[in-house]
Formats: C-alpha cells, structure tokens, sequence
C-alpha cells in the first residue's frame, strides 16, 4: 500500500469497528399494533452487539436488555455482522480476496430480514414501518475494502514478463556455458 499509509487504514478500520459497535445493527419491535383510529404503532427495539434497547413506549418493556435469553437472539440476528468486520478487517492487513467478506456482509444483512421478516405485517411495510437490517456497517466495510483495494500498487514483478523459476535459470546459464 503506497498511495495509502497505514495509519490511513487503521482510520478507517476505527470507524468502522465504533460503527460495528456503537450503532444499532437492527431494528426489531417489542409492540407492532394497529387500531383503526391511529393506524400502525410500533415500539421499536433497537439491537447492538452487545444488548438490545427498547426506548419507553407503550408496552411494560424499556431500557438495556442484557440478559442471556436477549443475548441469545441477539448473537443468532448479529453473528454474521461480526464475521463481516472480522473479513473486512482480514483483509485491510491482508489483502487477498473480498469475495468472502461481501458474502459475510450480504448474510448479515440476509439472516435478521429472515428472522424479523415474519414479525413484519406486509400492511405495516406498506405503511412506511421498517424492521430489519441497518446497512450502515455493510456500506462503511465496502467503503473501508474499495479504499484499501485502490490503494494497491501493482508490483512491478507482476507487470513485467513472468520470470522463469530457479531451476530454470540454472539450467539456461548452463547451457549458455557449452
């Protein structure tokens, strides 16, 4: 990486991890109801990494849920967006393929639509009411992975013809001698 300096990379890599971490990943809803007189309502339950939280609304629940049962469903709806900043980080020091880590990332955003989704009256969508993925970490990996890539220089081994292996060289210098 000679366009881009490291430091460069590990700035980016920062945000993306405070984003991963600090941001809601998930929109869910602890109360989705709908009453003729007001139409849709929705107690949204916003999901992080590390907890899920529901701010007060209508329903009993509110606050920080940390608890091993909220853990459980949040680790089943978040696990894939941890593998994604796990492969975008692989390859910001390593750059070898973004194939797995744009497949991570399409999961992850994949696996709560599947999860949330039936949750989610078709009435409701229609409605303007959202429950699923936020693709802000999806798009701040792609973002960190394309700056990486267009960092890269193309050495100028790889650019010349392909040199012959070793023992070919030895077997050209002998057959020159004769």
């Amino acid at each position: 990486m000679s366009s881009i300096s490291r430091w460069q990379v590990k700035l980016a890599l920062t945000l993306f991890w405070c984003v991963t971490l600090f941001t809601p990943l998930v929109i869910s809803s602890t109360v989705l109801s709908y009453s003729s007189g007001e139409g849709w309502t929705i107690d949204p339950m916003y999901m992080f990494i590390f907890g899920a939280y529901a701010p007060h609304g209508s329903s009993s629940l509110s606050g920080w849920f940390i608890g091993p049962m909220y853990l459980s469903v949040i680790f089943m709806a978040l696990f894939f967006f941890i593998v994604f900043a796990a492969l975008v980080t692989k390859y910001c020091f390593k750059p070898t393929t973004q194939r797995w880590a744009i497949a991570a990332g399409i999961i992850s955003l994949a696996n709560p639509i599947f999860l949330i989704g039936p949750m989610n009256p078709i009435d409701a969508l229609l409605n303007g009411i959202y429950l699923g993925p936020l693709p802000f970490q999806f798009i701040l990996g792609l973002i960190v992975m394309w700056i990486v890539k267009s960092g890269l220089e193309v050495p100028e081994d790889k650019m010349l013809e392909e040199k012959p292996s070793w023992w070919g060289e030895k077997q050209d210098k002998s057959l020159s001698r004769e």
